[in-house]
């Protein structure tokens, strides 16, 4: 088999250990979709699914109840494809770790230098997928800019239907704050807006610090979660505490502390510092996947290939001269319930 194949490098890609943090990812875009179409559409639920059956007179006869309404929106998901290109050099010369007296041969270092390669490839997509659905929770939009790219995604895109979210007139920094107070009645409200019982907040370190600091009562944040096995802090991915449970408001207490370097270099949390989110129960997402268009040069024919992740190999004559090996992926995080999720800043 030529390991250099899609067929066989999808495989490697698969079985690999995943290394970064994807938890928003993974826990609220867990039903993924792959697409065999450069388009995604995209159903957008009302808030109108809450009505009552009306009373009819037998005499009168019944009544026509129109199906709930919901918009279409129509997204080409953006392609994200970086590569890394393997020299002779890099096939002649020993690889970190390796002894100074190692006896491999050039194709055993190019098998290995694939493995790293396919591996370090993913690490950069989920990363950038984690971004995504962190700027697709927290501002309603994905801002998509690089090479060939400048728009922003919106999920809200008319006035009728806006992004769920406000700023708490006191700020929980403030020592006439109540935060337990505030959060009794941000439940009340994404509860009457959308039907669906929030279950937890995604705190951000300031908006964390702030809301522990009020905590004075022990009793209010409730940790017997953990010891019943309801919630393991084990099983939690690097950089996410489970802090307790509010009984007052019925809600568990997370953050998560993780960042990432922004196309300028900048580090940046992916949770902003100063806004929790309270995420529903049951909301409809989807992790959206779009086709790719691969070129096999060896039969001279182009392809649209479906799936998440769709790697591929050749040799250039150019300057560096090697083999590139170059992953394919066009994500698109989907929040179908506009008021699943509800994002307030609160210092």
């Amino acid at each position: 088999m030529d390991m250099f194949d899609t067929r066989t490098m999808l495989r490697m890609v698969q079985e690999a250990d995943k290394k970064p943090t994807t938890f928003l990812r993974d826990r609220y875009f867990g039903n993924v979709i792959t697409y065999n179409t450069a388009r995604v559409d995209v159903d957008i639920i009302g808030d109108k699914g809450r009505r009552v059956a009306p009373f009819v007179n037998p005499k009168v006869g019944g009544i026509v109840i129109e199906d709930q309404g919901y918009r279409t929106e129509s997204y080409e998901a953006p392609e994200v494809s970086p590569m890394k290109v393997t020299t002779s050099e890099d096939l002649l010369k020993r690889s970190p770790g390796e002894t100074v007296y190692s006896q491999k041969s050039p194709n055993e270092r190019a098998a290995e230098k694939l493995g790293r390669d396919l591996s370090d490839l993913d690490d950069i997509i989920s990363r950038r997928e984690e971004v995504m659905c962190a700027e697709a929770l927290f501002t309603g939009q994905v801002t998509v800019k690089g090479n060939g790219y400048d728009e922003v995604i919106k999920y809200w895109p008319s006035a009728s239907a806006k992004q769920p979210k406000e700023t708490l007139s006191t700020k929980w920094d403030n020592q006439n704050a109540e935060p337990l107070t505030d959060l009794r009645a941000i439940r009340r409200k994404v509860i009457q807006k959308s039907g669906l019982s929030p279950a937890e907040i995604i705190c951000g370190t300031s908006v964390l610090e702030a809301l522990l600091g009020k905590l004075v009562n022990g009793k209010d944040l409730d940790t017997r979660r953990v010891d019943m096995g309801m919630v393991n802090p084990s099983h939690l991915p690097d950089g996410v505490t489970y802090w307790g449970y509010l009984k007052d408001s019925g809600l568990d207490v997370y953050s998560y502390d993780s960042w990432y370097l922004d196309d300028n270099g900048a580090e940046q949390p992916f949770v902003p510092a100063d806004k929790f989110l309270v995420a529903c129960r049951g909301v409809a997402t989807t992790m959206a996947y779009s086709c790719v268009e691969v070129v096999n040069e060896n039969k001279q024919e182009q392809m649209m290939v479906e799936g998440s992740r769709v790697p591929i190999s050749w040799v250039q004559r150019k300057n560096p001269s090697g083999r590139i090996v170059q992953i394919k992926s066009r994500p698109l995080p989907i929040i179908h319930q506009v008021n699943g999720f509800y994002v307030v800043t609160a210092i």
